[in-house]
Order: C-alpha cells, then sequence, then structure tokens
C-alpha cells in the first residue's frame, strides 16, 4: 500500500500488479485446486502474466529495481516448468520455488518506494519512465 501512496509511476504499477496476483489467487482455487504434487495450471497463469506485466514495467521504468522484481518473478516461472519437465520433484520444493521470490520482491518495492521519495526530497524530481 505504502508504494501505491509514496510511489511513482513504476512503483504504482508494480503495487497494482502484485495486488492483482493476490486477488486472482482464491479465484484460481475456486477452479483449481491448490497442488503441489502436480503442475498448477492457474498458478501458472497467474506467474506468467505477472512476469509479462513485470517486464513490461522494467523495460520502460527509469529505475533499476524492477529488473531485479522481474528476475524474481521468473524463478516462480522456472518453477512451473521443472515441474513440467520433471514430475519427480519434491512438492515442497515445488511450493518453495513458487512463494519464496514473492518475499525479497514485495522487499524491492519498499526500497524502490523509498528511495523514489529520497530523490524527490533531494532534486525535487524523479523521471518514472524513459523516453
Amino acid at each position: 500500500m505504502y508504494a501505491l501512496y509514496r510511489g511513482g509511476g513504476p512503483e504504482r504499477c508494480v503495487a497494482g500488479i502484485v495486488i492483482a496476483m493476490v486477488l486472482l489467487d482464491p479465484a484460481v482455487h475456486i477452479v483449481t485446486p491448490l497442488e503441489y504434487s502436480a503442475l498448477d495450471p492457474g498458478h501458472l497463469v497467474i506467474d506468467l502474466a505477472g512476469w509479462l506485466a513485470l517486464v513490461a514495467v522494467a523495460l520502460r521504468a527509469n529505475r533499476f529495481w524492477p529488473l531485479c522484481v522481474a528476475s524474481l518473478q521468473t524463478i516462480a516461472l522456472v518453477a512451473h516448468v521443472t515441474r513440467m519437465l520433471d514430475v519427480t520433484i519434491h512438492p515442497k520444493a515445488y511450493m518453495i520455488m513458487q512463494i519464496a521470490s514473492s518475499y525479497p520482491l514485495l522487499v524491492l518495492l519498499m526500497v524502490g518506494t523509498i528511495c523514489h521519495q529520497k530523490r524527490l526530497k533531494a532534486i525535487g524530481i524523479d523521471r518514472s519512465w524513459r523516453t
């Protein structure tokens, strides 16, 4: 929520993407059960859509941290690819690969918002997007 209120364009976009992914999660579980012993198609779709949106922000943003956020989201996609290629992967490993990268992602979003606020205070302007 901090990024929505105090962030620039990239911070607000990433916050919106994260919120959309969180809100879509329960909706997916209405259609597909939460299961880590097989490929989770619902989370695959959410993670792929989130990754595409985060990469789009990273390519346009006048910031470095969105590239790191997109890289973290890549870990979740690798989890799905790993599950597709190796069905013997332990379900806990699949779960950890899907979930673990989301926590540093949130930390980067917060740090990016703090840095945006510092730049605004120091120089009065902080361009959000590349031209």
